[in-house]
């Protein structure tokens, strides 16, 4: 046989053939823009027949229905707490953030600070801290230990009487410790302390006497009218004022007689 017969008697080569098509990713593919069509006509429909339907969605999980006070309140009015605290009746305890509620709380006169614990499934529970009155001032407010003046506390309280400039409230509430300290030495309260415009001091005890200080020296002043009144012989229930306004000397006024004595 002839080279030429030879390969004409070859095999013939065979065309490539195409790969398998992937059945099921196409198929998966087609589901999932199915299920992605369905889902947005879901939506569409449901948010026309919300529209429609003036239906409003308000999940409130764990409602807030009561409160709780760790301790009595002494000089807040428990009244005005509860009344704030209506704000949050209803409110989710997963909502609700602590500070929120006591920036409420701390604004009311007689709290200082206020610390809040969520007590599940539907309690708050306040630890509240309130301001400690020192003396009234000015007739109708009370100053507390940082000197600021507060709307009086609802308890029913014995307090010195403080007035002044209303500037002065803080310097005046010390100047009533410093007076205080060295009085009581003399078993002597302080009933009142005036600071007068042009800043002299007056002074009210507890026996009734009135202590005129003037703006200079008032320390030592004081100091020299607790001699006086522990001195042997003095009866402090007869003495009507102390002028201690003098350099080196007191002028006393008894109540038996309009003329003093020095």
């Amino acid at each position: 046989m002839t080279e030429h017969k030879r390969r004409g008697q070859g095999a013939v080569p065979r065309k490539p053939s195409k790969p398998p098509r992937n059945w099921r990713r196409a198929l998966r593919l087609s589901a999932q823009a199915l299920a992605g069509g369905l889902a947005v006509a879901v939506l569409v429909v449901g948010g026309r027949w919300v529209t429609e339907q003036d239906v409003s969605l308000d999940w409130r999980p764990m409602a807030v229905t009561t409160w709780q006070v760790d301790e009595l309140l002494v000089y807040e009015d428990r009244t005005r707490l509860d009344t704030a605290m209506e704000a949050f009746r209803g409110r989710s305890l997963l909502t609700i953030a602590p500070g929120e509620v006591q920036q409420r709380l701390e604004q009311l006169p007689w709290v200082a600070e206020v610390s809040v614990t969520k007590a599940w499934p539907d309690r708050l529970q306040l630890a509240v801290t309130e301001h400690e009155p020192v003396a009234r001032w000015n007739g109708d407010q009370v100053l507390n230990s940082d000197g600021e003046p507060l709307s009086r506390p609802v308890a029913e309280l014995v307090l010195a009487e403080l007035s002044g400039p209303d500037a002065q409230a803080k310097r005046v509430m010390e100047q009533y410790l410093q007076f205080s300290r060295v009085f009581s030495g003399a078993g002597q309260r302080l009933n009142g302390v005036q600071m007068h415009r042009r800043g002299a001091w007056t002074l009210t005890l507890d026996s009734g006497i009135e202590v005129a200080l003037g703006s200079k020296d008032m320390l030592a002043r004081t100091r020299r009218v607790v001699v006086l009144l522990n001195a042997e012989g003095v009866a402090p229930g007869t003495i009507e004022y102390i002028d201690a306004r003098y350099p080196n000397g007191l002028a006393v006024g008894h109540r038996a007689s309009s003329e003093p004595s020095v």
